[in-house]
């Protein structure tokens, strides 16, 4: 789980309404409260502001999500990371992993990893092909 420490020198994640627009946003900032409220048994305005607050801090425990695309931060280890820019292909949950694999693999058969969702701890949130998010409550950023 993200503790919301960016690092060294590090300035807030890029905010989800520069990255979706401000209408997808909010539904994905609602489907993330949605979550925290049922699975912690918050009451709605808590659950809220814990949403807008690990969003904002780029939690990618909250935030991960098949259709997006992470950079690796400036003060990350480049050695330590699996790439410089992971593509996120599919979200698991038990325990809180990802299949991604490499953005700038130039065949786009690149070897595909299942991570920990630590890893993406590494980076930032930087694109997010709003195809993949879902018109239903079981999509988009859970």
């Amino acid at each position: 789980m993200s503790n919301g420490n960016r690092g060294p020198d590090r300035s807030p994640a890029v905010p989800l309404e520069r990255i979706l627009g401000p209408e997808l946003a909010a539904v994905v900032l609602s489907r993330i409260a949605d979550t925290l409220a049922e699975q912690d048994l918050l009451p709605e305005k808590v659950a809220y502001r814990m949403a807008c607050e690990r969003a904002t801090d780029g939690d990618p425990l909250v935030l991960a999500a098949p259709g997006q695309v992470w950079e690796l931060r400036e003060w990350a280890d480049p050695d330590m990371a699996p790439c410089g820019r992971l593509q996120i292909l599919q979200r698991l949950h038990e325990p809180p992993e990802v299949l991604a694999a490499d953005a700038d693999d130039p065949t786009g058969e690149g070897q595909m990893e299942v991570l920990p969702i630590e890893v993406l701890e590494m980076f930032d949130l930087a694109s997010w092909d709003t195809a993949f998010l879902s018109p239903t409550r079981s999509g988009g950023g859970r």
